[in-house]
């Protein structure tokens, strides 16, 4: 009963972790579900480049044998999926190009350990534009990810796999990385709540550099609270990353707890002073989106933030900026894949 109208596999994170504490179901139904989607709709989406069916299934039998005994972690029996520049030990990682081909990872990026840590379920990687460089995840060497709200159209990129993945509900949650719009972007063109965090609140050890004073590991997610309890599980202060924030908060109980389904919980932002720079709704944006981006406005104000308009009067050197640093950055960080310690060697 508790399923009808949805299937496992289209539960958000936080309505899976009631209903596997409250035994309505186990992971590992909750894991077919997303593996028999993952089959049924990837031949179209191109979303996954390898899906881990065995491992995925015995992380499952894993997470519902520690429930029986009275285990409990944040994500326990969740399945996810990972965009294909974390690092996977024993797993292929191929930033989607054949440079990587058939590379396997000698060790587990932080975020994999800490979601490991949490008892989640990785149910595979995700394709994504190569090396993380596009906006729109056709520049893959394994093909182009379709949008799975409409799949003549992209899904965004370069975590559009993740993306996809999420939208098309072949998994609860996705991580994906965001140097300039990687995360942003896909989840705003498939429904989804993107989120990057603050750089240096997650550990970049393990993920596969494109220009390192921007890249940021995040998350995608069916619901801003999903976002948040996928957040609380891989953030933190990590040794192995020289730009890692010593700063960290602990994750909010309500998350470990749950709630049940019919709390209601009340958002209180009167303090919450949010500034909107005029200089974002001045050109080149879609007036679709620019309403869009309004009615959120709007909600803020109507649970008591102050909003108020402000100036940003350098933005527009912002882009010509970006397209500086960012270039030097990833060519001095992919120079690495010179066929000599990574990459294939071809004979001359």
């Amino acid at each position: 009963a508790f399923m009808s109208p949805k299937n496992l596999n289209e539960l958000t994170i936080a309505e899976a972790g009631r209903g596997l504490d409250q035994r309505e179901f186990s992971s590992r139904e909750l894991t077919d579900a997303c593996l028999s989607e993952i089959e049924k709709r990837n031949p179209e989406l191109n979303a996954f480049l390898e899906t881990f069916t065995e491992s995925a299934r015995a992380e499952a039998d894993a997470a519902d044998a520690a429930r029986e005994k009275g285990e409990r972690a944040l994500l326990q029996g969740i399945p996810l999926a990972i965009k294909d520049n974390m690092a996977i030990v024993g797993h292929r990682l191929g930033a989607a190009s054949k440079i990587l081909d058939g590379y396997v990872a000698p060790y587990s990026a932080t975020v994999i350990e800490k979601l490991r840590a949490a008892r989640a379920v990785i149910l595979g990687r995700t394709n994504m534009d190569e090396f993380a460089m596009g906006s729109s995840n056709e520049y893959s060497a394994y093909g182009s990810v379709a949008n799975p709200l409409d799949t003549s159209r992209v899904p965004g990129g370069s975590s559009g796999g993740s993306a996809a993945a999420v939208a098309a509900h072949c998994a609860l949650g996705a991580l994906g990385s965001d140097t300039g719009g990687s995360i942003r972007e896909p989840a705003a063109f498939c429904g989804l709540a993107g989120f990057k965090p603050t750089y240096g609140r997650v550990s970049r050890y393990g993920l596969l550099a494109m220009a390192s004073s921007f890249d940021q590991i995040g998350t995608l997610a069916k619901t801003v609270e999903d976002a948040e309890i996928l957040f609380h599980a891989i953030e933190g202060h990590d040794p192995k990353d020289a730009t890692s924030l010593r700063e960290s908060t602990s994750p909010n109980p309500s998350l470990v707890r749950r709630g049940t389904p019919d709390e209601s919980v009340g958002v209180d932002l009167r303090k919450i002073r949010i500034g909107v720079p005029k200089e974002f709704f001045q050109e080149g944006l879609d007036p679709i989106v620019a309403q869009k981006v309004r009615e959120a406005i709007d909600v803020f104000k109507d649970t008591g933030a102050t909003v108020k308009e402000i100036s940003l009067p350098t933005l527009s050197l912002g882009l010509a900026c970006y397209y500086v640093l960012m270039p030097a950055e990833a060519s001095s960080n992919l120079a690495r894949y010179d066929g000599m310690r990574f990459g294939p060697r071809e004979d001359g």
